[in-house]
């Protein structure tokens, strides 16, 4: 009971020793610090620090009786005092920051070629990602690896293959892994070239759509980051022809996609 109290006044600003005082004080009445620190298992010191802490939130009333200095918890219906307080710092900082952000939001929008960039972590993160890419109707030019990790992540959900889009039209430049075959895929439109894995073993994805590019780690639980930036696409679509202008025209086996 008593630590869900203690919860409630810490909510309200109040640090845990002062509010191991502050209840010390409701039950005790006026009290001296001694009497005060001994209930609340709080050393004497560190109570009179409490007490002037407590004293800046109004919740403490100080008097003299006899020749003694006591002290006495205010009514806790001045806790409610703290919450009105609160509450009018962020309604002033609400103000403050509704006449702020439309110039805020002018800075951000004004800079129109700064990259914005999206995390995806995970297979279904990574199928999303395919997924977008699939759905674009601009050329696409794509880079990844033949492999284990990547044909785990095809058999995920083979619906979002991009290889499974028959609007796809681009390039694709391909690194097959020793012992592994290139999933079938609808080859209209698509220009394909090889890379020699040995040479150049890598396992991942690149796509490059328009002003996006997209890189896939199909590694541990995977994950991916979608830039889009006019400036470094410009950059990749650059190392991408100069990997394009080494490869090899790609010739699919006589049957290739006639498998099951």
């Amino acid at each position: 009971m008593l630590e869900d109290i203690k919860a409630g006044l810490n909510e309200l600003g109040l640090s845990d020793k002062e509010a191991d005082v502050y209840l010390a004080m409701l039950e005790l009445g006026p009290s001296s610090v001694q009497d005060i620190s001994k209930r609340a298992g709080v050393n004497r010191s560190t109570t009179y620090v409490m007490v002037e802490g407590l004293k800046k939130h109004g919740l403490v009333s100080t008097f003299e009786k006899g020749k003694k200095i006591v002290f006495a918890a205010e009514n806790p219906g001045k806790l409610m005092s703290i919450v009105s307080e609160h509450m009018g710092l962020l309604e002033a900082k609400r103000d403050r920051l509704s006449q702020t952000l439309p110039r805020l939001m002018a800075i951000f929008n004004a800079v129109e070629d700064k990259p914005r960039v999206r995390f995806f972590e995970g297979d279904a993160g990574l199928v999303s990602i395919r997924e977008e890419i699939a759905l674009s109707r601009e050329p696409i030019w794509e880079l990844y690896a033949v492999d284990e990790m990547m044909l785990d992540l095809v058999n995920i959900e083979p619906e979002h293959r991009i290889e499974k889009s028959k609007a796809l039209h681009g390039r694709a430049l391909i690194s097959v892994k020793p012992g592994f075959e290139v999933p079938y895929f609808d080859r209209e439109g698509v220009e394909v070239r090889e890379i020699d894995y040995k040479k150049l073993p890598f396992t991942g994805d690149l796509g490059i759509v328009g002003t996006r590019v997209y890189i896939l780690s199909h590694r541990s639980r995977g994950m991916g980051v979608i830039i889009d930036s006019a400036d470094i696409a410009e950059v990749m679509k650059a190392l991408y022809e100069m990997a394009w202008s080494c490869a090899i025209a790609w010739t699919p086996p006589a049957d290739w996609g006639k498998k099951k």
